[in-house]
């Protein structure tokens, strides 16, 4: 990103800090090209300052915007951010269950955050698959849920029983409620208990939002958002997929195109390497890119035969070369040709050819 000349800005929200200091040790990225915004309360700003490295200072929502900004949970919710480049990226890590995002609530507030910028329709989901997805039975999740639910209550008891003026002191200095099941409510923390009884409820749903592509589109789609997959194009896919995948010669070609004169923003694949594995499959696509250009391929129809006719018209070989390579593509083999259609399917390639001479059918035994 930082090589690569575009106007963007990374906004990444990851709710792991320990996460975003991975990232910026193998990405190599320097304090003037990265801002990290995180809990500063308590022990977490130690903890977390240590996590990042003293030359990383934890930065506030309002300070300057820099090529990559990283954010936590802190920032998830009443939070707005303002950069009229900025592009908004979720990051979700399957390893760490607490960047996995409900997406009809802390997934949508994500989505606001960002005010004014010219990409805000647009964001960037990048989520690795849940290791316990295949593995938890209900039963342990049922409890799992009910332990959690049981530390919310004890949690909440504890602050409530604070003074109220020690209460609401406390509750203003919070800016984000990092436990389950549990909201600030008229300055007391409230346990919602119906939460936890429906994640029980739509625990088989639930576990597997995470595991699958398909899955994860389904639950987003199912929250409004219009889902475009930075992946794999259809034709790739159906072409090495299946080693019988029938693909017609124009999607092949139209795909080669796009993919050679579009430079997007984020892709987890190499255009140019898709170009050559569709070029080593079907060489005459490039050729056909190559020697003759888009506009030459859809003025010919996008037909094969035209293209391959075309091709030989350009070699630099004798016209005798031409014509019989010219043949091979046209006549069918083992096969009785009338002669009135040879005469006129030569005569063509004449034509083609710019050869001023009348096709005969004795030209063919020649």
């Amino acid at each position: 990103m930082l090589d690569s000349g575009f106007e963007h800005n990374l906004h990444i929200f990851v709710n792991s800090v320990e996460f975003i200091a991975k990232v910026i040790d193998l990405a190599k990225l320097t304090p003037d090209n990265v801002k990290v915004v995180c809990s500063t309360s308590g022990e977490n700003s130690e903890n977390n300052q240590r996590k990042l490295g003293k030359d990383y200072p934890i930065g506030q929502p309002s300070d300057p915007v820099k090529k990559i900004n990283f954010y936590t949970s802190t920032c998830f919710e009443g939070c707005d951010l303002y950069d009229e480049n900025g592009v908004t990226f979720i990051v979700s890590d399957g390893n760490k269950s607490h960047t996995l995002l409900d997406i009809s609530t802390l997934f949508t507030q994500i989505c606001g955050r960002l005010r004014d910028s010219k990409y805000k329709g647009e964001i960037i989901h990048v989520y690795s698959t849940t290791k316990y997805s295949r593995d938890v039975t209900l039963d342990e999740f049922v409890a799992s849920t009910k332990k959690v639910l049981a530390e919310a209550v004890s949690y909440a008891d504890e602050i409530n029983k604070l003074s109220e003026t020690t209460r609401i002191k406390t509750l203003s200095k919070i800016k984000y409620i990092n436990e389950q099941y549990v909201r600030i409510e008229d300055n007391r923390l409230v346990v919602d208990k119906n939460l936890a009884n429906m994640d029980i409820v739509n625990f088989k749903i639930c576990r597997h939002i995470y595991r699958t592509y398909v899955n994860l589109t389904n639950e987003l789609q199912r929250n409004g958002y219009t889902i475009t997959r930075h992946s794999f194009s259809d034709i790739m896919e159906k072409i090495e997929g299946k080693a019988n995948a029938r693909v017609t010669f124009k999607d092949l070609f139209d795909e080669y195109h796009r993919l050679k004169t579009t430079r997007p923003f984020f892709s987890l694949d190499n255009h140019e390497e898709l170009c050559v594995r569709i070029a080593l499959k079907y060489p005459l696509v490039r050729q056909a890119y190559d020697e003759l250009g888009t506009a030459k391929v859809q003025a010919l129809k996008y037909h094969v035969g035209n293209i391959r006719r075309e091709l030989t018209k350009q070699v630099r070989l004798p016209s005798e070369y031409k014509i019989v390579k010219m043949i091979d593509t046209v006549f069918p083999k083992q096969m009785f040709i009338p002669k009135s259609k040879a005469k006129s399917e030569l005569q063509r390639i004449y034509d083609d050819l710019g050869i001023q001479q009348t096709a005969k059918a004795a030209d063919l035994a020649k």
